[in-house]
């Protein structure tokens, strides 16, 4: 594997993204948390499993 050292402008438009996904995702979960699809704890329970499997 090798890396690449990103420049400035990169690193900031990587944030932006991680950011803008982000917002993305909890404007997501609150509609369906509002529409009673499902709860917040529902999805960290989600996350937690995800992450434990390495997904």
């Amino acid at each position: 594997m090798t890396t690449t050292k990103l420049d400035e402008e990169q690193i900031i438009a990587i944030e932006e993204l991680v950011v803008s996904h982000s917002y993305e995702m909890l404007a997501l979960i609150t509609v369906l948390e509002n529409k009673g699809i499902l709860t917040r704890q529902e999805i960290i329970a989600v996350v937690k499993e995800l992450h434990q499997a390495g997904v």
